[in-house]
């Protein structure tokens, strides 16, 4: 069974990538992401399915691209092998305006450390500035 001092290695390196987007770029995150994901990971986005990694690089793509300084900060994690959750904000600027947007993440990994399955959930209009 996977340990938790692995599980929060695991998260730690996927917080890290996703905040040096704005230094290594988009594609070397996405690569650091596949390293911590299985091979046959699966995902629900919103409670939408997410159902392969492919699919979910797509979203990274436009993510991390859309806000040029892009900054995740974990606020909270709980972890209980082999499931961890996590409560953080993503905060950037998008066409010029600030961007933040509270969310959450869970996790179910593997037996080697890797994510598994992950429940993503967030408020898409978030990630929009809206004047007024």
């Amino acid at each position: 069974m996977v340990t938790r001092e692995t599980i929060i290695e695991a998260l730690q390196r996927l917080n890290d990538a996703e905040n040096a987007r704005h230094r290594i770029g988009v594609e070397a995150v996405s690569a650091v992401i596949d390293q911590i994901m299985a091979p046959n990971v699966e995902g629900w986005r919103n409670g939408a399915h997410v159902p392969d990694r492919a699919s979910e690089r797509e979203v990274e793509r436009k993510a991390f691209g859309a806000l040029v300084d892009y900054n995740r900060e974990v606020e909270r994690t709980i972890v209980e092998p082999p499931f961890a959750a996590t409560g953080w904000t993503i905060r950037g600027t998008f066409d010029g305006q600030p961007v933040r947007a509270p969310g959450s993440s869970q996790f179910e990994f593997n037996d080697d450390g890797r994510v598994q399955r992950y429940w993503m959930n967030f408020n898409p209009e978030d990630f929009f500035y809206r004047k007024g």
